[in-house]
């Protein structure tokens, strides 16, 4: 479950994220403008630990600091 509530935050990371843009160098801008489905099934074929590093860098994403869009 708690795997699920990785990918789950993730998910809501990409959906909301002002910062995450295509293009923008971010780990996880390829997956923005993608339904949260698709984004779900990418996100779960992908191990935990790949995970846990999505979620560390977009607790520190280097992006913060640009103008959000």
């Amino acid at each position: 479950m708690a795997l699920q509530n990785e990918v789950i935050s993730i998910v809501n990371s990409v959906m909301n994220c002002n910062y995450c843009r295509p293009l923008s160098g971010c780990i996880v801008s390829d997956l923005k403008g993608k339904e949260k489905q698709e984004i779900k099934i990418h996100l779960n074929e992908l191990s935990e630990k790949a995970l846990d590093r999505i979620i560390s860098y977009h607790e520190c994403c280097p992006y913060r600091d640009r103008l959000a869009m």
